[in-house]
């Protein structure tokens, strides 16, 4: 029988990989604005970054590093900004659609880093399956670019998205040992908000502009806002929280709620061509995820 706490964590993994979802039309949306991730993400991160201090100035939550082992922390904070890298130059090579289904093949790294580095193995109709989502993604992957809408260079950091997303999970199930999921996402947001940052200031070479005209465009503060507010803060802390309640494999199951979100809104909302093998391999990738994460319960 499941307990109070399992299913508030089943409930915190479904909603924020549903937020996830959908953070993909945002991010489309606003670089179709200014065509720059870094400063899109050097913005977003340091807004949420703010909204986390707040009440931790007010002394209602607390962030501490004494007496523990920190390391994975760090690490933690310096794999997602790599990750975020990846998918926001993946969306700009692709759309949201595909974005969103290629992200979808992460917990399938997930399961292979989780076996090495936390050894939780995979069985082996686990190993199986792990080939239906990769032969969905080459199928979606020819389809796309028939359609004018993947780039190879699209489709490369998209899986450098995966990988990255993967170790992520690995890594944050680690450091939920010792921090709480408050502690996580603060130091996830306040180095994601320095490294964009830094980068930002380098590709542009000391040049502000950019910044002036993303922050005069109402509609490119409302993404980020949404972005910084729900796809940052809120959706970080619900998945955190879950991490430290559930197996990498388990949660790794979630990421299909973050597809079908990614895929209803580029169709949908942003009008994304979409043809009928994209549509097959689409559903190959959800299937195959699904099966993997089905298998090891």
């Amino acid at each position: 029988m499941k307990t109070a706490q399992h299913r508030m964590a089943l409930v915190a993994a479904i909603l924020g990989n549903a937020i996830w979802g959908f953070s993909f039309l945002f991010t489309r949306t606003a670089l179709q604005v200014l065509s720059v991730p870094a400063v899109l993400l050097s913005i977003r991160f340091v807004f949420a970054f703010f909204l986390m201090s707040i009440p931790l100035l007010m002394g209602k939550a607390q962030f501490s590093l004494k007496g523990k082992k920190w390391g994975a922390l760090l690490l933690l904070g310096l794999v997602e900004p790599v990750c975020f890298l990846f998918e926001s130059y993946g969306i700009l090579y692709t759309n949201a659609t595909f974005a969103g289904v290629v992200m979808s093949v992460s917990p399938i790294v997930s399961i292979f880093l989780a076996a090495i580095f936390l050894r939780e193995f995979p069985n082996r109709l686990q190993l199986l399956f792990c080939f239906v989502p990769v032969a969905g993604v080459i199928l979606m992957a020819i389809s796309g670019s028939q359609l004018g809408v993947v780039t190879p260079l699209g489709l490369l950091l998209l899986m450098g998205n995966c990988i990255t997303a993967g170790a992520y999970r690995a890594v944050n199930r680690k450091s939920s040992q010792e921090f709480s999921a408050f502690e996580r996402t603060y130091a996830v947001l306040g180095i994601s908000a320095l490294g964009f940052t830094l980068v930002a200031l380098v590709q542009l070479k000391g040049d502000l502009s950019p910044y002036h005209t993303a922050l005069a465009d109402p509609a490119y503060l409302g993404c980020v806002a949404v972005l910084a507010v729900f796809c940052s803060v809120t959706a970080y802390l619900l998945v955190n929280y879950s991490s430290a309640h559930m197996s990498v494999a388990k949660i790794s199951a979630f990421g299909a709620v973050s597809t079908l979100c990614a895929a209803f809104a580029g169709i949908v909302f942003l009008r994304e061509p979409v043809s009928w093998p994209m549509l097959l391999g689409a559903a190959l990738v959800i299937l195959g995820v699904w099966q993997v994460n089905l298998r090891g319960q």
